[in-house]
């Protein structure tokens, strides 16, 4: 069989959300073209959201507990596989569910006739079509897309047993893949690392008839089974061929908007790198991300600007994510002041190190960026220490306060439960918050989970113990055979020498608090230069103060904005400005500033909270 005569599905499952395309999908389906085959992308995901209602779509997709209750994976169990269990057994584990799925606008009954009733019926539907059509279907999985993708694959090998099924992605990433590839005999090829080149092979074998071994691919020929040498990575990020997300856009005209997304805007996934510099160096210790490969690889500045600007311009659409890990640090330089001179109002997002400095993050605004994760995780340095974060507290308050300042959205959290905490790191961090107020809260506190491939999970030096595959798992694959620890991502385990709950408890309270200030009054500390002065207003606290800094300590003041400086380093700024002021002065200035929390002092350094009242250019 020709390239050219070759057909190709990819699908897309439920419950992916249905407010961005994939660029699983996207990536390989340019890359399939480029090598001569037919593509077409299958966003089932879209078409459920029509099918039951976007509202039930999106309290299960946004679902907050996945990790804990794997919810979207049981709700396809019986539409997937033979040996499934009763829904009583499930809830009767989690009864904690009721009020879960309550808060999130369903009802346990419409939940269950979901499961019993809607999805196999919808399942076998869509296995009804004409997928004979295709000599090869593509499945992308990850987190709670599996058990869909398996429901599906089972019902359209029954009835099209020469089409050859593909699956990969986050789901399959080594160990998990060849357990999967082993246990359910309708899975022809397994994907177990990038898909970039082994799709393009799998699609040559075909074609060809080879039976040759691929790196990277488990492979069923008959009865006999091949396991590939490992996955070969991608090296030249610019290889890599800007996303065809046509079939989507496709699915959104014919359904409409409202129907299949709702109220949310559509944002656009591009991917510049892969791999994570700083994991290189230091891979946090509960980071479960790049299994594949940490190695780090980035695409030009150049391309990455030109696909940013392709697919805005194709598909009018402004918001775009980047999928990275960590941003490159070149961008800053080379692409953010592009970015900047085309005069398009852009609203990205990137995940960056938090440890940026004012002008770094200056540049990104510029450029467009307007939601970022900077992997703040704690605001205790002892803490942030013990995940290997290469960061400080002042640090990551210097980043708050800064972001905040150009208007940037930051999504973070609170991590707690690392071994070598203590309750003095949670009560530094809640007597800290009120500082704060005026700056963005974290989404949320809580303890940390153990994730597949991180450090906590691999390395058997941390005092971690009885690992065991999160319960819902034996729920989610009742499959006799099949091993729970080789296909789990997320672990139950415990952990010795950590902090209080009396300690975390506070965190979360004093977060909840937090929370509640920033939505009802949105507090500030802004401050504004005048001659010889500045001038502060204070909304933080229940009544509105104001207060003016003269002479050397508006400077004082002003000089540890930017950079946390010790009061030594600013008596000797001060000299070279000509104002003969000891360390002890400066000290004790300080200390006045930390004591009404206009600064937060650590290690001998001192940071200023308040944020400039009138704008600066970049």
């Amino acid at each position: 069989m020709k390239a050219d005569g070759l057909t190709v599905a990819l699908i897309n499952m439920p419950w992916a959300r249905t407010s961005s395309p994939s660029i699983q999908c996207g990536l390989l389906k340019s890359e399939l073209v480029a090598a001569g085959y037919t593509v077409d992308v299958h966003y089932l995901n879209l078409e459920l959201a029509a099918e039951i209602g976007i509202k039930i779509y999106e309290a299960i997709s946004h679902f907050g507990s996945d990790r804990v209750h794997l919810l979207g994976e049981w709700l396809f169990g019986r539409s997937a596989f033979d040996t499934d269990l009763e829904s009583k057994a499930y809830l009767e584990a989690f009864p904690e569910l009721e009020n879960l799925v309550s808060g999130s606008g369903m009802e346990l009954e419409s939940l269950l006739t979901l499961r019993e009733e809607t999805l196999p019926r919808w399942i076998e539907s869509l296995a009804s079509a004409d997928w004979g059509k295709y000599d090869l279907i593509g499945f992308t999985s990850t987190f709670e897309q599996n058990v869909a993708a398996l429901a599906l694959a089972r019902a359209v090998k029954g009835r099209f047993p020469q089409v050859s099924l593909v699956f990969g992605g986050a789901n399959f990433d080594g160990d998990m893949g060849v357990e999967f590839f082993n246990n359910f005999d309708f899975i022809d090829f397994a994907v177990t690392g990038e898909g970039d080149i082994a799709i393009v092979k799998i699609a040559e074998s075909i074609a060809t008839g080879s039976h040759d071994a691929i790196p990277g691919v488990c492979r069923r020929d008959g009865g006999e089974i091949s396991v590939g040498a490992p996955a070969a990575r991608i090296r030249d990020m610019d290889s890599i061929p800007t996303p065809n997300y046509d079939d989507y856009f496709s699915v959104i005209e014919r359904r409409g908007h409202s129907t299949v997304i709702g109220r949310r805007n559509i944002r656009i996934p591009v991917e510049f790198s892969r791999g994570c510099w700083w994991g290189e160096k230091h891979h946090c210790t509960f980071c479960g991300l790049n299994a594949s490969g940490m190695t780090y690889r980035s695409k030009s500045p150049e391309l990455a600007v030109a696909d940013l600007l392709t697919l805005a311009g194709k598909h009018r659409i402004l918001e775009l994510e980047a999928v990275d890990n960590i941003i490159d640090m070149q961008y800053l330089e080379k692409l953010c002041p592009v970015l900047a001179d085309h005069n398009v109002d852009l609203d990205l997002f990137f995940e960056v190190k938090s440890n940026l400095q004012r002008r770094q993050i200056g540049r990104l605004a510029s450029a467009g960026v307007r939601r970022i994760q900077p992997g703040i995780e704690s605001l205790s340095t002892h803490v942030l220490g013990l995940m290997r974060k290469g960061t400080t507290m002042p640090f990551n308050v210097r980043f708050m306060k800064w972001a905040t300042y150009y208007g940037i959205n930051i999504i973070w959290n609170i991590l707690m439960g690392f071994p070598g905490e203590t309750d003095e790191d949670y009560e530094r961090q809640v007597e800290l918050i009120p500082s704060l107020y005026h700056l963005q809260p974290p989404g949320s506190a809580g303890r940390l989970w153990l994730e597949r491939y991180s450090p906590y999970f691999t390395d058997p030096s941390f005092p971690i113990t009885m690992v065991r595959p999160k319960e819902a798992y034996s729920f989610a694959y009742p499959v006799p055979g099949l091993n729970l620890h080789q296909i789990a991502y997320f672990f139950d385990h415990e952990v010795g020498n950590i902090a209080s709950q009396r300690a975390h408890d506070a965190v979360v309270a004093a977060v909840e608090r937090w929370h509640t200030i920033w939505r009802t009054r949105r507090p500030q500390l802004t401050y504004q230069r005048g001659p010889g002065f500045i001038h502060l207003w204070d909304t933080r606290g229940p009544k509105p103060e104001d207060a003016t800094i003269y002479g050397w300590k508006a400077i004082a003041f002003e000089l540890c904005s930017e950079v946390p400086h010790t009061p030594g380093r600013i008596s000797e700024e001060l000299q070279v400005l000509g104002h003969d002021i000891s360390t002890e002065r400066v000290t004790k200035f300080l200390e006045s500033c930390a004591d009404v929390r206009y600064v937060v002092m650590e290690d001998g350094k001192c940071l200023s909270l308040a944020l400039p009242r009138v704008s600066s250019p970049v």
